[in-house]
């Protein structure tokens, strides 16, 4: 018996630009062109930008588009353009259409769960941003508390667990 399997070709070139790379040293470099970007979309929406090891833009693309309260981010959507545009660290931004710019428990879950697997394929998850696009504000979720408390200790353990360790010696 014949099987016939059907085969995709991806080809990703980049093209040449006149501009020089824009570089990226700190979040506030990026609030400016997410805000127009932003501005009057009544639907959440993630954005990604990838950048090589020395914060120089690769790419930007949307990660997905949800609704006016919640957007639904799949990993393979947010890591495979970066790994075929051959970046290293990837920032993240979305929305919240109501204005209110603190992380809601989804995207701590989500900003934690993106972070490990960004270790595991050996990228940098460099921030997940909140924007509010009317005023410009925004709020960064790697510096929220919680995030900071789950990287300090409940991550270290993840990581004594996966390497073997014992952790019953505490």
């Amino acid at each position: 018996m014949a099987y016939a399997f059907r085969s995709h070709e991806i080809n990703i070139q980049r093209a040449p630009s006149t501009e020089p790379p824009r570089v990226i040293n700190k979040t506030g470099d990026l609030v400016d062109t997410f805000k127009e970007y932003y501005e009057g979309f009544d639907r959440e929406m993630v954005i990604a930008v990838v950048l090589d090891d020395v914060n120089r833009m690769l790419g930007i693309y949307e990660v997905s588009r949800g609704g006016v309260s919640e957007s639904e981010v799949s990993s393979t959507n947010v890591f495979r353009p970066v790994i075929l545009m051959g970046g290293s660290k990837v920032l993240l931004v979305h929305n919240h259409p109501s204005g209110d710019i603190r992380p809601s428990d989804g995207d701590l879950r989500m900003a934690k769960s993106l972070f490990m697997l960004a270790s595991l394929l050996d990228l940098e998850m460099s921030d997940n941003i909140v924007l509010n696009a009317e005023s410009g504000e925004y709020e960064s979720i790697h510096a929220q508390p919680e995030f900071r408390r789950w990287l300090g200790e409940d991550l270290l353990k993840i990581a004594t667990l996966m390497a073997g360790e014992n952790l019953s010696d505490e």
